[in-house]
């Protein structure tokens, strides 16, 4: 199992669900997984392009407090 998977208790689940429940667990998990990943790619290469401001410094106003 990749991680984090790897890391959950499989004998447990084997108890509770049998060796072939807990297989179906595992092979759910890692698709889900993998899934998740592949989106989670997804906005690494958009949000570089879509920002744009590479370099550039951007200039906030400064928040006032107090009466003016």
């Amino acid at each position: 199992m990749p991680d984090p998977l790897s890391q959950l208790p499989w004998d447990v689940a084997q108890d509770e669900f049998g060796v072939q429940g807990a297989d179906f667990i595992g092979v759910m998990g890692t698709l889900l997984l993998r899934a998740a990943q592949d989106e989670i790619r997804g906005y690494f290469i958009d949000s570089k392009v879509v920002a744009g401001l590479h370099g550039q410094v951007v200039v906030q106003d400064q928040m006032r407090i107090g009466p003016d």
